[in-house]
């Protein structure tokens, strides 16, 4: 892991570099892990991320657990996904909003899963439109953040970007980094004002373990987990799904790290309709791979076949 690997946050928010923090706080000798995914007409990709969950990780060192939370999904492939999760045993539990396309859903379900299941030392969430690529992401995510500094609240993967073909949050192990290094952001109007968009840095939620303690259930209980948009003078300060909560952690000392681990990410199926239809069909190939008991050793695991190389 490079040496640098504090969680970097934009000098907007008036973030300080992290001290070192003297507060302990004890977990029981066996690490008991809930994860958690939300599904919003997802279907096949929820049971694609399942399927490798199961497939590349060793989940016997630690307790495990997994609730899918689903958001009113009607989508053709859901019958199957249900059928899935009965044979696996994995709950099935509505949020109750009522559904629309948008992505506050997300963090807002997620704030109240937290606030609902405290039995857990970690958090392992996970977006539905990720799926697993490398041996024991999981395990190796626990060991990184057992081992950190202890002012470390979570552990995020390197997250690969499957279209755009490098890891666009935690590049080389820094934490902060995210696509919008790359691309411009689009910008805000509000009240007839256009605001210039300044994308603030994250723990990702696309996957991440975190520690479930006394401070990180206050500040979900604060400031929740979905959107916020920061207004300053004809610019503002985009939070994304978990990066409020981030920053307000880090006013605590507390940081983020970025693990030795990658997985790759759909991105946007559920609050982008834009390409969905090749998302849903490499989706459908991978999945019929997994379900034939052929695992993930195709090259379209790693990477879409437009990229694959030519003979």
């Amino acid at each position: 892991m490079p040496p640098d690997v504090r969680g970097r946050l934009p000098r907007t928010a008036g973030w300080q570099p992290a001290l070192p923090c003297t507060k302990i706080i004890l977990m029981p000798d066996r690490a008991s892990i809930h994860a958690v995914t939300v599904t919003q007409n997802t279907s096949a990709f929820t049971e694609l991320m399942l399927r490798t969950l199961f497939l590349t990780n060793e989940l016997g060192g630690f307790e495990f657990r997994l609730t899918v939370l689903d958001n009113n999904s009607s989508d053709p492939k859901f019958g199957a996904l249900k059928a899935y999760l009965g044979a696996q045993q994995i709950p099935l539990a509505p949020t109750g909003f009522s559904y629309y396309v948008a992505a506050e859903q997300h963090g807002a379900a997620l704030t109240d899963f937290v606030r609902d299941h405290a039995d857990c030392t970690h958090y392992l969430f996970l977006d539905a439109d990720m799926w697993f690529v490398e041996q024991n992401t999981i395990a190796t995510m626990l060991h990184e953040l057992q081992t950190a500094p202890p002012n470390t609240f979570a552990i995020q993967a390197r997250i690969f970007g499957y279209y755009v073909g490098f890891v666009y949050e935690g590049r080389d192990g820094i934490p902060g980094t995210n696509a919008f290094e790359h691309i411009a952001t689009w910008p805000i109007e509000f009240e007839g004002r256009t605001y210039k968009n300044i994308y603030a840095t994250r723990c990702s939620p696309v996957c991440c373990l975190v520690a479930n303690t006394p401070l990180f259930r206050e500040v979900v209980a604060a400031v929740g987990l979905s959107q916020a948009i920061r207004f300053g003078i004809g610019e503002v300060i985009y939070h994304d799904t978990f990066s409020l909560m981030t920053h307000v952690m880090a006013t605590h000392r507390q940081q983020f790290r970025v693990s030795s681990q990658i997985v790759n990410h759909f991105t946007q199926t559920s609050y982008v309709n834009a390409d969905r239809s090749v998302r849903e069909r490499d989706c459908q190939s991978m999945l019929d791979e997994l379900r034939e008991g052929r695992g993930n050793t195709h090259p379209r695991f790693r990477r879409p076949e437009s990229l694959f190389p030519t003979r």
